[in-house]
């Protein structure tokens, strides 16, 4: 899938060289101004490695968006059974924010799941990611549990966030 919405062009179409730059800019986002620890670091860049690795893409996809040919930003689902779908490795490079290009990115990639068949998408964010988390309560998700989590950094509560499509 390509396809361009405001000037923002999105595809579901990567090759490992996006994966190395999602894992790179994972750690480097969340470290930078959030402060993320090595445990952080060390999960992203396993797992991200690890949808690369397990990617069916009949039922995964990753998708990027990119402005004037630039990353902006990326966001992944894994399907799963019963019609449930997990959203992973959201982020938006700090150039896009501010714009609306990471709930664009948000919105696609749950009108290509519910075209995919899912009919209930959940995922996992932190606390202290506060604009992130405005966002996903104006699509319409909510927090269904709560984790401490001080693995990721002090204070950090992981969050699990589901919605219906």
């Amino acid at each position: 899938m390509v396809k361009e919405v405001n000037g923002v062009k999105f595809t579901t179409e990567f090759t490992h060289r996006d994966i190395e730059y999602s894992i790179k800019r994972h750690i480097e986002i969340f470290d930078n101004e959030y402060g993320f620890s090595e445990y952080f670091n060390k999960y992203a860049t396993g797992k991200i490695a690890e949808f690369e690795k397990n990617y069916n893409p009949e039922k995964d996809f990753m998708l990027i968006s990119k402005v004037e040919e630039k990353f902006a930003g990326t966001i992944t689902l894994i399907g799963e059974e019963n019609g449930n779908a997990r959203l992973r490795y959201f982020f938006v490079e700090p150039f896009t924010r501010g714009k609306g290009i990471g709930k664009l990115l948000f919105i696609t990639a749950m009108e290509l799941a519910k075209e995919m068949g899912y009919n209930h998408l959940y995922f996992t964010t932190y606390n202290v990611l506060k604009i992130a988390r405005t966002m996903y309560h104006q699509l319409g998700f909510e927090i269904t549990q709560t984790i401490p989590d001080e693995n990721v950094a002090p204070g950090v509560i992981e969050e699990y966030w589901a919605k219906d499509i």
